[in-house]
Parts: C-alpha cells; sequence; structure tokens
C-alpha cells in the first residue's frame, strides 16, 4: 500500500510540475508518450510517397499497367486509349471511372518510368490482399499493356518478369513451414 501512494504522489508531483512548467510558458507537450507516438506514425504516414502507399490490388493494377508502357518513353495517344481500354475491361470499370484511375495512376509515377527496384516498395502494402484471380488479371493487363504497340521491350519485360519474382518469392514465404501461417 506504501509503494502505490507513493508511486501516485509521484505522479501528482510531477504533473504539477509539468503544468508550472507550461504556465512559465516552457512547452513540455513533447513530453507525452501519447503524443510522441501519434505524431511519429503521422510523420511516417506523411514522408511515405503516395506510389508507395498503394493499399488496394486495383490501383495497383493501374499503375503498372501504366508503367509497363511508360517504359518505352512517352505515351502515345494510342497507348493512353489502349490502357484506360484494357482498365475498363479487366477491371469492370466505366469510361469515367477507367479515365480517373488512369489520371490518378499517371499522377503517381509523374511521367516517369518505374524502375524495378520501385517495385517492392509499390507493391509493399497491398501483396498481401492479392489473390490469385486480382494476380492473373495483374499478369493478363501488364502483357496487354505492352502488347499495344508489339514487340515486348526488354524494359517491359523486366518490370513483368519482377512482378512475377515479386509473388513467386511472396508465396514461397508464406509456404506450410513459414510462421506467417
Amino acid at each position: 500500500m506504501g509503494v502505490v501512494l507513493q508511486i501516485l504522489g509521484l505522479v501528482i508531483t510531477f504533473t504539477m510540475a509539468m503544468e508550472a512548467l507550461r504556465r512559465f510558458g516552457i512547452d513540455v507537450g513533447w513530453l507525452n508518450p501519447l503524443t510522441f507516438f501519434h505524431r511519429r506514425a503521422w510523420r511516417k504516414k506523411v514522408s511515405t510517397p503516395p506510389l508507395y502507399a498503394l493499399d488496394h490490388p486495383v490501383d495497383v493494377v493501374a499503375v503498372l499497367a501504366l508503367a509497363t508502357v511508360q517504359t518505352t518513353g512517352a505515351i502515345t495517344v494510342e497507348q493512353k486509349v489502349g490502357v484506360q481500354a484494357l482498365l475498363r475491361d479487366h477491371l469492370a470499370l466505366n469510361d469515367a471511372d477507367g479515365s480517373n484511375l488512369l489520371v490518378a495512376s499517371a499522377h503517381l509515377l509523374r511521367n516517369r518510368p518505374l524502375d524495378v527496384s520501385e517495385l517492392a516498395a509499390v507493391l509493399a502494402k497491398s501483396a498481401d490482399q492479392f489473390t490469385d484471380y486480382h494476380l492473373q488479371t495483374l499478369k493478363a493487363v501488364m502483357r496487354s499493356a505492352a502488347l499495344i504497340e508489339p514487340p515486348i521491350n526488354p524494359a517491359q519485360q523486366q518490370l513483368m518478369d519482377a512482378v512475377d519474382a515479386y509473388f513467386a518469392k511472396k508465396q514461397a514465404a508464406s509456404g506450410p513451414w513459414s510462421s506467417g501461417t
């Protein structure tokens, strides 16, 4: 009982000391552990590029379809229309939603080709949500996007191979002996 009273006394003393410092104009809000963890989580969320924060397979399919086309350089009108048609057909989107998804994907990629080394970061948050159907759709859309202007160039093939390798590695890691299942 004495220990509990001593701890309670320390908490009250500490609280009063912090309040006195606050009244004198000294900010000690950074000592609050709840706000510390909240600020840390917020800083991490804000500092993560939006391209690496995609958490839905549909968004990832759209970005990777556009990235596959962007490996050829500047996107032509035929490629843009082709990718929009692929998104509309494979993802069952109407024209407006397909167009909006294409614009959002272009904004995320910022008119630069996606480097293969960035692929793991792009897929990291959404890879757990990919089912076999999503994975087949992703591969079909990427292959069809690459074939909009045949033949498939080495950069496109490297991007598609990197996607296959990423998901093969993820599937091997979640095998029967892994601790994740």
